[in-house]
């Protein structure tokens, strides 16, 4: 008989094929979203990387510390078409190299959220179960992030992050029998952080920091 971890990988392959990725329909908008993790300071021009002169970060991104690898973002053909939409998680497609994967994530997508005044841009599947997070939920700051950042929780193993620092936090909901288990077989991923990225524009075209 099939012991209960081969079932529980063939259910989870089920539910992966059920939720595979798909390419990003999002309409471009008419409204301008300079900005990301904050609409202040829009105006904060990149140093350090030759390939990060004449970047303009969205605002509120510390670039110092960090290594610059910009790279066009070929899905988006100016920062009028970042989604809008408040506290919902939208897909970007970035069709960046270093982000694709052709079973999982063909179009190199980043996933964006916009939560009271402030973008922020994150890996699109969570970093425990790899499953896309389009339908996960967004979640008010608490002492964890320091009451400023809201928190993003996979829909599916119920992973919780920091969505300004990807770090990952207590989980704000108990995951379904299947969640928990598929969890537990991957609990070697149990405190890999969600990957953050950070958006630019330069001569009016979008670029993502891949470094």
């Amino acid at each position: 008989m099939p012991s209960l971890r081969n079932f529980t990988l063939l259910a989870f392959v089920g539910f992966l094929s059920a939720n595979a990725f798909a390419p990003s329909t999002t309409t471009p908008s008419s409204t301008s979203l300079m900005m990301a993790k904050g609409r202040k300071s829009l105006r904060k021009t990149v140093k350090g990387a030759s390939n990060a002169r004449g970047v303009t970060p969205m605002a509120d991104q510390d670039m110092g510390v960090k290594k610059t690898n910009w790279v066009e973002v070929k899905g988006l053909t100016s920062m009028d078409d970042l989604p809008k939409e408040e506290n919902t998680v939208k897909m970007v497609d970035t069709m960046a190299e270093k982000l694709m994967n052709g079973a999982t994530n063909p179009t190199g997508a980043i996933a964006v959220v916009n939560y009271e005044g402030k973008t922020y841009s994150f890996a699109s599947g969570c970093a425990c179960c790899q499953i896309p997070l389009a339908k996960a939920k967004i979640l008010p700051p608490n002492d964890e992030t320091g009451n400023g950042a809201p928190r993003i929780s996979c829909d599916f193993c119920k992973a919780t992050y920091n969505v300004r620092t990807g770090e990952r936090l207590e989980k704000a909901e108990k995951p379904g029998l299947l969640g928990g288990i598929v969890t537990g077989l991957f609990s070697k991923s149990d405190k890999i952080p969600l990957p953050i990225y950070d958006l630019g524009e330069k001569s009016g075209q979008v670029l993502i920091n891949l470094p």
